[in-house]
């Protein structure tokens, strides 16, 4: 190929190199100029400098929202996820009920009703008279509950006098919470049937409002205790954590709306600026 070609051809790519450049740079410099000149009156300026705030702070809450947004999200994931868990423990509950209407045999234990209560239940739940009288917080109020001690020989008359004495000396303390009724335990089988066979015992105790019951029904008795407290717990639990997410209810909607109205009106001045009739920028009632 001819060498004077390629310089030629190299000349003039040099040539229209320079005059391209030479070219936006003028029109560089005229926008710029176009520009400080629009500015120069002190309105447009401030216009501007409100502008570039309102910016300011758009960019300021990109930066600021995303991780509350973020942990939100998560923490309602997790609200979820637990939720899902409900079902499970309302199978749990209907289990435990279906074992009490079975058959039970628990393991006997060869403690007090206080230590046996103690098994079960959170100190906040029931109030130690002494060894063998307690008060158990119940839905109904506080309930006393009597222990029968075993005395190694037949239940007689006067000691069942005895029990029902002590009973009405429970019911009758003063206490805000304290409510007619309560529990009669007997720790020892043979007591315990013997007093379902009397008749007249049963009919006092009924008077009084009295239960009588064994191992079984207090080991029954304490266990629903137990469960209703965690159901409780778990009730209000989870209501508080539902209740947190009613604020946003809405919420979603109106930060598309605001945004949405910004980008509308954003793209409305614009066109406004370059020569169009502007439009009715108020916000609709």
């Amino acid at each position: 190929m001819n060498p004077f070609f390629l310089i030629s051809l190299v000349l003039a790519g040099m040539v229209v190199w320079t005059a391209g450049s030479f070219f936006f740079w003028r029109i560089s410099q005229r926008n710029k100029t176009l520009r400080s000149q629009t500015l120069s009156q002190p309105v447009l300026r401030l216009a501007e400098k409100w502008v570039a705030e309102a910016q300011g702070k758009l960019e300021v809450l990109v930066e600021n929202s995303e991780k509350p947004l973020s942990m939100a999200q998560h923490e309602l994931l997790e609200l979820r996820l637990e939720a899902s868990r409900l079902p499970q423990g309302v199978k749990n509950l209907r289990l435990v009920r279906e074992a009490l209407a079975s058959k039970l045999s628990p393991i006997r234990l060869k403690q007090n009703l206080a230590d046996i209560t103690g098994l079960y239940l959170d100190p906040g739940d029931f109030n130690v008279i002494d060894p063998h009288l307690i008060q158990l917080k119940t839905s109904l109020g506080e309930m006393p509950c009597l222990e029968m001690e075993s005395q190694g020989s037949p239940l007689s008359e006067a000691q069942m006098k005895t029990l029902l004495s002590q009973v009405s000396q429970s019911l009758n303390k003063p206490g805000p919470d304290l409510v007619s009724g309560g529990f009669l335990y007997f720790g020892n089988d043979q007591d315990y049937q013997a007093c379902l066979a009397n008749s007249e015992w049963m009919e006092g105790l009924k008077s009084r409002r009295l239960m009588v019951m064994d191992f079984k029904g207090l080991t029954a008795l304490l266990i629903s205790l137990r469960l209703v407290r965690d159901a409780d717990k778990v009730l209000k639990t989870f209501e508080a954590g539902v209740q947190t997410t009613l604020g946003l209810e809405g919420q979603p909607e109106k930060m598309s709306e605001a945004l949405g109205r910004l980008t509308a009106n954003t793209l409305k001045t614009r066109t406004v600026l370059e020569g169009t009739p502007p439009e009715n920028l108020k916000a609709k009632p």
